[in-house]
């Protein structure tokens, strides 16, 4: 098991839907955030995603860090945590990513981390699903079934 250690706000502004939610309803993206990384992620993960500020919101995997900064939160979970090599820190930020990497944990960026949760993988290896599948026109129907599909649905 892994737990994942996220700057929250780091990361919706990494992401073009998320932050043009944010900037209507904060709360609003902070949970859809949440739902869309919970359902990309393991389930054997423990997910912890700290966000700025006071939340309208109580949720397990979510810490609002109130009037002190998520900087600060996410610097004291890292230098608490213990094992860290089952410790992933996501942030794009300088001195959180630099802190994680000294400490031995397995570090990402925001955007990395969001591209690498919603890579699609086919067999090949690349890209596009739909390479791998041929698509063939079906052959033409004759008069004959024709008249009696025309029997049975008009």
């Amino acid at each position: 098991m892994k737990t994942i250690l996220i700057d929250g706000n780091n990361l919706i502004h990494k992401i073009p839907a998320v932050k043009s939610l944010f900037l209507k309803d904060k709360n609003a993206s902070q949970l859809a955030l949440l739902e869309a990384v919970k359902s990309k992620i393991s389930r054997t993960d423990k997910l912890i995603i700290v966000f700025d500020g006071h939340g309208s919101f109580k949720k397990a995997e979510v810490i609002h860090s109130d009037k002190i900064t998520a900087d600060e939160i996410i610097r004291k979970k890292i230098e608490a945590f213990g094992d860290y090599k089952k410790l992933k820190v996501v942030s794009s930020d300088y001195e959180i990513t630099n802190l994680g990497k000294v400490c031995g944990c397995e570090v990402m960026k925001s955007e990395d981390f969001w591209k690498s949760i919603n890579k699609i993988m086919t067999p090949s290896g690349k890209d596009n699903i739909n390479q791998n599948y041929t698509y063939d026109k079906p052959e033409s129907m004759s008069k004959k079934d024709f008249n009696e599909f025309k029997k049975h649905f008009s």
